[in-house]
């Protein structure tokens, strides 16, 4: 007759800490007692003096811890003792780290206890997104939503642990610039995120900007200008507007001296349509 444990018919076998395993001798017999006796290691809670028992193991790793089992004949006559050597295993480490990111951003697991496990949704998302088994990052997340990421250890004593993961929005880097007449009062207008602002690239002619507003400082008439504006917040962005220096009106215009009650008109107007 054979121990089985499990399903080993090995001698020496292994079983993670905390499990409650069953043992069988097989074959065996309806008329027969058996009696089982476990060195260490846990506990027989159930099925002693039948063929088949359950051990309730403990949270100490190591052994062997042996467990014997005598058959006794329904004319009393007991059998030679059946052994098997049980090592207790620890469970696996499934502890892994998951960091908030910013959607398109790449992303992944970091601080894996126990390598070559799998990582999977739960719950599975409706929307597309998918994920690297072996790495946890995530593709197609969305801003806004929580993503619950469990990993599957597959050693011996395999575990699991979930853990969440929330996807940022990139900061709205969005502005707006005015084109402005030479010498005039200008700024950047519908900023939605903090952030600065600097020439891209950078003109020759010593202008100058304000990181904060946007104001261009002595722009010259006739240039275009690429402004950038990154923002500060937790998913930074970038945009670039372009503003263009208008050259100022030519207001001169020239007047005659001219005798009572004749006719006189300014002539010489350099732009048309003023008053």
């Amino acid at each position: 007759n054979t121990i089985i444990a499990q399903t080993s018919t090995a001698p020496t076998q292994v079983v993670c800490i905390g499990a409650t395993e069953p043992y069988l001798l097989n074959p065996s017999n309806a008329t027969s007692t058996y009696q089982w006796v476990l060195s260490s290691g846990g506990t027989i809670t159930t099925g002693q003096g039948s063929d088949a028992i359950s051990i309730d193991w403990n949270m100490v790793v190591g052994g062997p811890h042996t467990l014997t089992v005598t058959e006794t004949d329904a004319n009393g006559c007991p059998g030679i003792p059946k052994i098997v050597d049980v090592t207790l295993n620890i469970l696996d480490d499934a502890s892994f780290s998951l960091t908030d990111f910013c959607e398109g951003s790449t992303n992944s697991a970091s601080g894996i206890i126990t390598s070559g496990g799998g990582f999977t949704f739960n719950p599975l998302p409706t929307a597309g997104e998918s994920i690297n088994t072996s790495t946890g990052e995530i593709t197609g997340g969305l801003a806004g939503n929580t993503y619950n990421v469990e990993y599957l250890t597959n050693g011996t004593c395999p575990q699991q642990s979930v853990e969440s993961v929330y996807v940022n929005a990139s900061d709205d880097a969005s502005f707006t610039l005015t084109d402005y007449c030479e010498g005039t009062a200008n700024w950047a207008t519908n900023i939605n995120s903090g952030g600065t602002f600097s020439f891209n690239p950078l003109p020759g002619g010593g202008e100058t900007i304000n990181a904060n507003t946007g104001e261009i400082t002595g722009g010259v008439s006739g240039n275009t200008y690429n402004v950038e504006y990154i923002t500060n917040g937790v998913c930074p962005d970038n945009s670039i507007e372009t503003v263009t220096v208008n050259n100022l009106d030519d207001a001169s215009f020239t007047l005659t001296d001219h005798c009572v009650g004749s006719p006189n008109a300014a002539t010489a107007i350099a732009t048309a349509g003023g008053s």
